[in-house]
């Protein structure tokens, strides 16, 4: 979640707190704000529902009949019509069906380069204590991080912003693929950092510089060049999405049966990547610590 919705959000809470010791209504912690009328800022969908003032009801972001005389122990926050228009991977993007979603964006700490090329220092300062010398850092230690490699990123990022991120935020379990990844790191030129512990964790793929912020030609600067980078991670349609999408319908069926879900699925593929080391998309990446011949 933006750290600006967080906060909105807690603001509401705390200004709900007289509304439910007067009205009696027990309401979760980071509940949306009910009883108001929305100000001109705030663009509500025709489908959200609204009280005869036009206010905020229960209704208007909630599907489900009488959940305002429901216990809060008996909701099913499951089913998709939890939240009115189905089920969202984020809750997000929920928000943003009435809250303008640019509003609501922090900057990308990861454009650490200005129009003429030349470092913006302040972007530095949110991870190291101090802006490091490129020329002089010959390590983690030297560049002097506010936070351990295996939080750092938390600070901005869920554990789990991708697919598979969790489950490679470990060590190892063979000591041949940390020799694998030794050899194959210096082969292709890059490096591969891992924690104090030999975990793998976000910066050991994942770039968090800018391209040409460090010197391309060192192993600490060698990475996929992302054109832009504001635009993120970004994918194009491709003419397998048919057959793909169809390969997927029974399983994407039980599994939306299974969860009380309406999940649908679109094949696409990656036409930029963002912020790696080595491609992914073509599996150069993965072939750094993973041999699939085994």
């Amino acid at each position: 979640m933006k750290p600006y919705l967080f906060f909105l959000l807690t603001l509401m809470t705390l200004i709900a707190v007289p509304l439910r010791a007067a009205d009696k209504i027990e309401l979760p912690p980071l509940h949306h704000l009910v009883g108001v009328k929305p100000s001109d800022a705030i663009n509500v969908p025709k489908k959200f529902t609204l009280g005869d003032e036009g206010e905020l009801i229960c209704a208007t972001c909630h599907g489900l009949k009488e959940i305002d005389k429901t216990p809060i122990d008996k909701v099913d926050t499951k089913t998709a019509d939890f939240l009115v228009g189905g089920s969202y991977r984020k809750i997000t993007g929920f928000c943003y069906r009435c809250h303008d979603e640019k509003k609501t964006q922090r900057d990308n700490i990861h454009l650490m380069l200005d129009e003429h090329g030349a470092i913006k220092k302040k972007q530095c300062e949110f991870c190291h204590e101090e802006v490091p010398d490129r020329e002089k850092v010959k390590s983690l230690k030297e560049a002097k991080l506010r936070l351990p490699l295996t939080t750092i990123c938390l600070g901005c990022h869920l554990k789990d912003p991708h697919f598979n991120a969790v489950e490679h935020q470990v060590k190892p379990a063979k000591d041949e693929m940390l020799k694998r990844i030794e050899k194959n790191s210096q082969e292709q030129g890059i490096i591969v950092p891992l924690s104090d512990k030999q975990e793998v964790v976000c910066v050991s793929c994942h770039s968090p510089h800018q391209y040409g912020v460090i010197d391309p030609s060192k192993p600490a600067g060698k990475q996929v060049q992302t054109k832009d980078l504001e635009k993120g991670v970004d994918y194009q349609p491709h003419p397998w999405k048919a057959v793909v999408t169809a390969d997927k319908l029974d399983r994407l069926a039980e599994f939306n049966k299974q969860h009380d879900m309406k999940v649908a699925f679109s094949y696409q593929r990656i036409a930029q990547e963002t912020l790696l080391r080595l491609p992914a998309k073509d599996g150069q990446l993965c072939l750094v610590c993973h041999d699939f011949k085994d």
